[in-house]
């Protein structure tokens, strides 16, 4: 989008002006063409048109509030507008046959007027009742569609014949073999030039595909160009070989998406690796859910099937419902969206706290009227408190105890947010009794205490006032792995790159666990790299100092928020000397020399794109190394060797180990061959055309089974048994496995081994298939593999028979 704006240096005069002078002095389009409608109750624009260009005047018009007064929503700043509009010749109009059709500006849209440039002059603001008053200060806001004015200076036919899009498709004709039209045909290409060029631009500012928010936006992208690449013959990744093309385009415009060029290219390549893998498997489950809907005379592709596509192989929605209407389908939409908000709330279930269900507000005594709690606790950890409402846990009394969820007018412990835990600690009553404060979270403006208090507490109690006291030990553990987290992301994109974004984290008193945005897993040197790093901040000391702040100054600042995350007009900047600016309301060490040591403790893959580090600090850092060491001495003296040595032992034990493996497996494949023999000469017992036999193994290792079924395999190849059928089924792991495997002889007599086991899967709940010559599927039901070895036979036999 291109445009200008004013905050009160320039108006309507300025803005008419300039834009007539870009449009025809410097852009040259002929006058004649160009058309500038206003609202009709905007004298003043029309005499500006008038009286200060050269615009024809009878191609000035006016038009009513639905053409020529913009407004943002139903209240809100708001005014009229002035639109330019361009005559593209009678030859655009795509309505030229329909009856009664007349082109006209702000017509039907036939094509052969287009808007070009839209000022709109922001003088009103809209009330609830719908009324209009002046805004104090007026201001100039316009925008012009940048591919529309380059479509226009070039003349071209669409937005895709321009050279911001030309040379791209050019590269994917050559890269496929196929020529583009301008037809419905060319689509892939306008869909691959259109969504790789988004993608290069979104990556390049930070973004990344992802299972929600603004990067599932970039995984449909990708996946619908990638799907729309099949199309043109593309079978693996391709659309990353395109960046180098759009960076051509558009490269010395923006010169940062040439220094991300490598970086676009990997994340791109990955997504497409990680699709392709999906892709397959849920186009054969797309085709059997047509099938089985159409077989049903249906038209309209279930909600559960959609998804299931989405859920289970990665569709969006919008991609099922593409290859639906392809197929002649719809999809249910409706379903769909209802399983999909089911989804999301049974996430929102299983992220809340197991208390949540107490948190409504019945069953609560009040003590005192007090609006929220405030927190005092980055200033202390121990202060006098009142209690100003509490509620009794149903059913969590006993002889000894009782819980209680307790608000205070003010607390020091600090409630479960932004990824850490709560506070543990005390409450002390004015007759000395200890109250247990076990957990603590966050309700509307108040701060909850989940307590554990002696039976014998009377409600005086906790109407009384309280010493709150906040368990030391556990606040500073907790401080040292939090602070430990902003190090880690510092030390993350200084390694890995600058493109890491936080997605999640979790701080405990016990460890930390840090979810990243990243397309790959980090290598061990790498992990090496950041542990060092981490730790060289440590022994730097850093100064760790909050202030609060207005938001926007926090961010110009440089100051990294949590993407999603909600932040008020005021928020908390965490600063660790110049390495590490964050927005954050957690509590930290007051400097990075309080971490003590930080230790990284694994490094792995949660979802597509995003990856996890948990790690440990201080003492529990130094116990994790004790018990290394420990280990460590313990196999030495086991194996009788020195530390520096202890890595070639090991190695050479290894070594025994594999050579006797591999004489076991091969006395093991003699075994599998023989007992292939003997199936095979069951087979050629039975009379009939097609020898066959039918077998439950029942109970078998995935290690023999394999082995087993690729000796049959190969057995049926050999002249005596090209004629024959075997088909297996075995539990493996609680599940069941069916094989079905055939010679050449008895497929060129009909048999499918695919038909075989795909008939044979359907007794069992599962599903499976092949070809003609070997097949297998996996079933849930142990219970029907008899029932599925039945329907083998009778298959087979049907064949056999004939």
């Amino acid at each position: 989008m291109l445009g200008n704006w004013s905050f009160g240096d320039y108006y309507k005069k300025e803005a008419i002006t300039w834009a007539w002078e870009l449009l025809t002095q410097v852009w040259g389009l002929p006058k004649d063409k160009l058309y500038a409608t206003v609202y009709e109750k905007d004298d003043e624009a029309i005499e500006i048109w008038k009286n200060n260009t050269d615009v024809l005047h009878e191609h000035i018009g006016k038009f009513g509030a639905k053409s020529n007064f913009w407004e943002m929503g139903e209240t809100g700043p708001c005014g009229p507008c002035s639109e330019i509009h361009m005559d593209m010749g009678p030859g655009r109009c795509i309505n030229e046959n329909t009856p009664g059709h007349v082109c006209a500006v702000n017509g039907d849209g036939c094509g052969r007027y287009i808007e070009l440039w839209n000022l709109v002059f922001m003088q009103n603001y809209r009330a609830a009742d719908g009324t209009l008053t002046e805004l104090p200060s007026k201001n100039i806001d316009t925008g012009m569609g940048f591919e529309r004015i380059v479509t226009v200076i070039q003349n071209a036919g669409s937005n895709y014949d321009t050279d911001l899009f030309r040379p791209v498709i050019a590269r994917v004709e050559s890269m496929c073999g196929k020529k583009y039209d301008k037809g419905n045909n060319g689509a892939p290409f306008r869909v691959i030039a259109d969504h790789i060029r988004a993608l290069v631009f979104a990556i390049t500012d930070g973004a990344f595909p992802a299972n929600e928010g603004r990067g599932y936006v970039l995984r449909r992208l990708l996946r619908r160009a990638y799907r729309f690449g099949r199309e043109l013959g593309f079978s693996g990744p391709f659309l990353y070989k395109l960046v180098p093309d759009v960076i051509k385009i558009m490269g010395e415009a923006f010169p940062e998406i040439t220094q991300r060029r490598d970086y676009c290219m990997e994340v791109i390549k990955s997504e497409e690796e990680r699709f392709a893998q999906t892709l397959e498997q849920g186009i054969e489950k797309f085709n059997l859910m047509l099938e089985s809907a159409g077989k049903n005379g249906k038209t309209v592709l279930s909600g559960n099937d959609v998804f299931t596509l989405y859920d289970t192989y990665g569709f969006p929605m919008d991609l099922t419902r593409l290859m639906a209407q392809e197929k002649g389908f719809t999809v249910d939409e409706s379903a769909y969206g209802e399983l999909m908000e089911q989804q999301k709330e049974r996430g929102r279930d299983a992220s809340k706290k197991g208390d949540s269900s107490l948190l409504t507000p019945d069953g609560w005594t009040e003590i005192k009227k007090v609006k929220g709690t405030e927190f005092v606790g980055y200033e202390l950890e121990e202060t006098a408190v009142n209690p100003t409402s509490y509620k009794e846990i149903p059913g969590s009394s006993d002889k000894k105890s009782r819980e209680y969820l307790l608000i205070l007018d003010r607390t020091p412990f600090y409630a479960e947010s932004g990824g850490q835990t709560g506070d543990c600690g005390t409450l002390l009553s004015v007759k000395g009794t200890i109250i247990n404060v076990i957990d603590t979270f966050k309700w509307n403006d108040a701060i909850v205490h989940k307590i554990v208090a002696p039976a014998q507490l009377t409600k005086e109690d906790l109407s009384s006032s309280l010493m709150a006291r906040v368990n030391h030990d556990i606040r500073s553990a907790t401080r040292r792995n939090h602070s430990a987290t902003h190090l880690l992301q510092a030390a993350l994109r200084k390694t890995a790159g600058e493109h890491i974004q936080q997605s999640g984290s979790r701080v405990d008193h016990l460890s930390l666990r840090f979810d990243f945005t990243h397309f790959k897993a980090l290598t061990k040197g790498g992990l090496e790299a950041i542990e060092r790093q981490v730790n060289e901040w440590i022994l730097t000391d850093l100064p760790v100092t909050t202030v609060v702040e207005d938001l926007a100054s926090a961010k110009s600042s440089g100051a990294m928020a949590l993407f999603g995350e909600k932040y008020g007009d005021r928020v908390r900047v965490v600063t660790m000397g110049n390495v590490s600016r964050e927005l954050c309301g957690g509590t930290h060490a007051s400097s990075t020399g309080q971490i003590g040591l930080f230790h990284i403790v694994s490094e792995s893959g949660i979802s597509a794109g995003v990856r996890r580090i948990e790690a440990i600090t201080g003492l529990n850092s130094l116990l994790a190394l004790t018990r290394c060491e420990n280990t460590l001495a313990v196999l030495c003296e086991t194996l009788k060797v020195s530390e520096d040595t202890l890595p070639k032992k090991v190695s050479g034990l290894l070594d025994t180990v594999k050579q006797l493996e591999t004489a076991a497996n091969r006395n093991s494949l003699e075994k599998v061959a023989g007992r292939a023999a003997e199936l095979l000469s069951e087979a050629g017992k039975i009379k009939g055309k097609i020898p066959f036999v039918v077998k439950n193994i029942g109970n078998c290792s995935k290690e023999v089974f394999g082995p087993l079924t690729d000796a049959v395999s190969d057995k049926l190849k050999s002249p005596d048994f090209q004629n024959h059928v075997v088909a297996l089924g075995a539990v493996i792991d609680g599940k069941v496995q069916l094989f079905a495997a055939a010679g050449p002889v008895a497929v060129k007599a009909g048999i499918n081994c695919g038909a075989i086991i795909k008939e044979a899967a359907k007794k069992a709940n599962g599903s499976g298939g092949g070809s003609p010559m070997r097949a297998q599927a996996g079933c849930k039901n142990t219970e029907q593999i008899e029932d599925a070895l039945a329907a083998a036979r009778q298959t087979i036999k049907s064949k056999s028979e004939a």
